[in-house]
């Protein structure tokens, strides 16, 4: 159920976009960290964090929650900012500093998967002691940054090109 609903949040709303999208610019399947990224390994990550969760469930900071989904709020407005800056023009940015509706819901999709990795951080330096000795936890701990390393290289290597 986790890896479903992170595939339908990270991936499928951008196909039913593509489905409707007339424009000229590249679109998620243009890019490796739109197919790769959104479709594959991030559903990996968030499936990965959810076992950790469940496995550090006593000490999940939930009180610290709003902070957060502050952070996350924060994170993508930086991302998003730099985007424009940078004139990284997409379907989601097709002018700098103008977002897409795409880029709109994108925006809101990126604060919450931000803020819930933050939350799944935070459990685990808390718990670092319980993670250490829980080998289930360890190894969704491990997939889950290894996930993560992909994306960024998937990141990386469409902007080199």
């Amino acid at each position: 159920m986790p890896a479903a609903i992170s595939w339908l949040f990270l991936f499928g709303y951008q196909w039913a976009f593509y489905l409707t999208y007339h424009g000229h610019l590249h679109t998620v399947f243009g890019y490796y960290s739109g197919v790769l990224g959104d479709g594959i390994l991030i559903p990996a990550v968030n499936v990965s964090a959810f076992v950790l969760l469940r496995q550090l469930a006593p000490g999940i900071p939930w009180k610290r929650l709003p902070i957060y989904l502050l952070l996350g709020f924060a994170t993508a407005t930086a991302a998003f900012l730099a985007q424009g800056r940078l004139d990284l023009v997409n379907w989601s940015m097709p002018l700098a500093f103008h977002w897409s509706d795409i880029g709109q819901f994108h925006f809101f999709v990126m604060a919450g998967e931000v803020a819930y990795l933050y939350l799944v951080l935070a459990s685990a330096i808390n718990n670092w002691s319980h993670l250490r000795q829980d080998p289930v936890a360890l190894k969704a701990f491990a997939i889950g940054w290894v996930g993560l390393a992909l994306f960024a290289a998937s990141l990386a290597a469409d902007y080199i090109r």
